[in-house]
């Protein structure tokens, strides 16, 4: 027996209001964290070989 899959349609996820500035800001700060810490991963892993 083969289960279908809803699939929704759905545009926005969250509320449709803009982002505070706070908000972007600790997005923002949080995006560059993760950007940081890939690259450091990146460079160990480069320079072990």
């Amino acid at each position: 027996m083969i289960t279908k899959r809803k699939e929704l349609d759905v545009d926005f996820i969250g509320s449709q209001e803009p982002l505070t500035s706070s908000k972007e800001n600790s997005l923002s700060e949080f995006f560059k964290k993760k950007k940081e810490l890939k690259k450091s991963l990146r460079i160990k892993r480069t320079t072990k070989t």
